[in-house]
């Protein structure tokens, strides 16, 4: 990589959607020059479909317009949202939730394959193994060891490399508690078929294709979800549950990542969801995982009393992870991409680097804990297990009814202005910022 004196030289290290955001929106300002690192040979985002409201194609839309387009190109399928109880004297009912009204289908890694179509290749580099991110003196800004010995400079590191990379050790220091995440007690369990099985199993009610609908139903301990993807080829059925068995870790050992089942447990946990959505559902996973049912552990960090250091920073869910019922996980990520572009886009010279990212940690930092402590809220609500509510409908409805307005609502313009003036402040700066 070669640049100039003034070049403010990035190092993205994780190749999901997260790094991928903040790519798109640093290729747009000639004075960054940015590579993108990604220790597996492929780059590759695992995990159930994303539901990307409006507000978050917004957001797409302000880090880079053509972002949007990908979402179409990677079969994104508009559908209505929904809310439903699956069991008791409520099965069917729907629940009526503020900014949970429509939104865009789409698998990962479908987006992120056309998020890095077209990217040139010298800034990619899949496969690509770091040893160590070393501090050099004077402000020199820091380097990059490889595996295979090789050295880069940069001025900047970005983690994104998921919950479980190595980068947030880089910010938080060697402390186990902030650097590992623990678990949930919550676990995920994904499957694609295509359509006409789906159809076949679960009926054509909810999986019309003339009108798609993304339906979770809110179960005893479980919510089951199903929604259409690929251009609507495909129904994603993905099954969140709470195990109720969550431990505390001593954080010497590593949280379990898999939950498992026998066929017969799967289906007794199921026993009170006698809707033919539901237990098409049930039917089709069992079609598959006819010895044991393997679901996800999923994981969640303590939140963290900083996302950077002076030329480190920390995004998605390397920055804090979190219980993904809610979508907050995608958004907030999109919305840490944007805003970090944007600071950067407008450093003046490389000693600018530090207010720059101590603005995006000041705005940024409070509203992805906001978002983790709503999703696990939410995660309680949607599987029946919230204190005092459990699957009465009316409580239920009330407490879900404003849980993604928050997320769906509001108005990026605002945050990024406060960075941009927290940035300015921090300079010394005085400049009013519009977008």
């Amino acid at each position: 990589m070669s640049s100039s004196p003034s070049t403010i030289r990035v190092a993205i290290i994780g190749g999901g959607l997260a790094g991928a955001a903040v790519l798109r929106g640093l290729l747009r300002y000639p004075h960054i020059a940015v590579d993108m690192y990604e220790s597996r040979p492929t780059f590759r985002e695992e995990g159930p479909g994303l539901v990307f409201a409006q507000s978050t194609q917004d957001t797409l839309v302000a880090i880079d317009p053509d972002l949007v387009q990908c979402l179409d190109r990677a079969g994104a399928v508009l559908t209505a949202c929904e809310l439903r109880i699956a069991t008791g004297s409520h099965a069917g009912r729907k629940m009526e939730v503020n900014g949970f009204e429509e939104g865009k289908n789409v698998g990962r890694q479908a987006l992120l394959t056309e998020m890095l179509r077209g990217i040139p290749p010298r800034m990619m580099h899949p496969g690509t193994e770091i040893s160590s991110v070393m501090e050099l003196p004077s402000d020199q800004g820091l380097l990059l060891v490889f595996a295979d010995g090789s050295q880069k400079q940069y001025d900047i590191v970005i983690g994104a490399d998921g919950a479980h990379g190595f980068t947030r050790q880089l910010v938080l220091g060697p402390n186990e508690n902030m650097v590992k995440p623990h678990s949930t007690g919550f676990w995920t369990l994904p499957m694609k078929v295509p359509l006409r099985r789906a159809q076949q199993a679960m009926g054509m009610e909810f999986l019309d294709p003339r009108n798609p609908r993304l339906v979770a139903w809110i179960g005893n301990g479980t919510t089951m979800m199903h929604g259409l993807y690929n251009n609507g080829s495909e129904v994603e059925i993905v099954i969140f549950g709470n195990s109720d068995d969550s431990v505390e870790e001593d954080g010497s050992s590593s949280p379990s990542w898999a939950k498992l089942f026998s066929p017969e447990e799967f289906q007794e946990m199921f026993a009170g969801n006698r809707l033919p959505a539901c237990q098409g559902m049930v039917n089709l996973i069992q079609s598959v995982y006819t010895v044991q049912v393997a679901a996800i552990c999923q994981l969640e960090h303590t939140p963290a009393p900083t996302y950077v250091t002076k030329n480190i920073c920390l995004i998605g869910d390397c920055a804090q992870s979190m219980l993904p019922l809610q979508g907050a996980h995608v958004s907030i990520a999109i919305e840490q991409a944007l805003i970090l572009s944007t600071l950067l886009g407008r450093l003046p010279s490389k000693a600018a680097i530090p207010a720059a990212l101590q603005a995006y940690d000041q705005v940024c930092r409070p509203r992805a804990d906001l978002a983790a402590q709503s999703s696990a809220e939410t995660g309680f609500l949607a599987t029946g297990r919230a204190p005092g509510i459990g699957l009465n409908a009316d409580l239920l409805q009330q407490q879900l009814r404003h849980k993604w307005e928050f997320l769906n609502t509001g108005d990026i313009d605002t945050p990024r202005a406060t960075a941009s003036a927290i940035m300015d402040q921090l300079l010394g700066a005085e400049v009013t910022w519009t977008f």
